[in-house]
């Protein structure tokens, strides 16, 4: 399933008369990251009346997919900020609908993310960016001491504040072996809030190994 357009009439905020023209509604940033990039641009679903030439965005629901990352968002208008109760219970029958009908193929087994708004979308994105980025500082200060780079699975790394990529030696067996080989790099001078996650709730006497690719 590919990205999507709609067609729509618009509505400009200054009153003029309404305009024909479509707008994305659903989004395959793995396919298309050049959408990402609109979103993250403040581009995407920009508008310009041809009446007055203003510019405004046409707030529509949204669907955002980026496959490879497990990341699925349901983006709902800012003005029903006030309906969200709802919306997360109709968010989680459309969540069904896509991963056992539309997006079989999939196999999709982690949850939706809700937000109001494209700011906050936009907001989300960028927290992703900077994640990306740390995640890849932890790799490259692993390697630089040795160990091996292990990959997280991408949604059970957002869910628990962890990198994406952690370090791991031959014969890491236990969740203490994750918490010192991350305690070690932390220690090389890696500043990453990230990992200093993973190292504290790996070093709990409950902890559970982490869930690999």
């Amino acid at each position: 399933m590919k990205s999507i357009k709609n067609q729509t009439s618009a509505q400009c905020p200054h009153g003029c008369e309404p305009f024909d023209t479509d707008y994305y509604f659903f989004i395959r940033a793995d396919e298309n990251p050049e959408l990402k990039d609109s979103i993250l641009g403040g581009e995407l679903n920009l508008m310009r009346c041809p009446s007055c030439g203003a510019f405004f965005h046409y707030e529509k629901e949204l669907i955002y997919l980026d496959a490879a990352n497990e990341l699925l968002v349901f983006m709902f208008p800012l003005s029903l900020k006030g309906n969200e109760a709802e919306l997360k219970k109709r968010m989680e029958q459309d969540y069904r609908a896509l991963k056992d009908i539309l997006l079989k193929s999939l196999k999709m087994d982690y949850p939706p993310v809700c937000v109001f708004g494209l700011e906050e979308l936009k907001h989300l994105l960028e927290h992703e960016e900077l994640s990306a980025l740390e995640s890849e500082a932890v790799a490259a200060a692993s390697a630089a001491q040795g160990f091996e780079v292990a990959r997280l699975k991408p949604s059970y790394a957002r869910a628990h504040h962890f990198p994406y990529y952690i370090p791991a030696a031959p014969h890491t067996t236990t969740p203490n072996d994750y918490a010192l080989a991350a305690a070690k790099v932390l220690k090389s001078g890696l500043h990453s809030t990230l990992l200093l996650n993973l190292k504290d709730h790996m070093s709990q006497e409950e902890a559970v190994l982490p869930l690999l690719v």
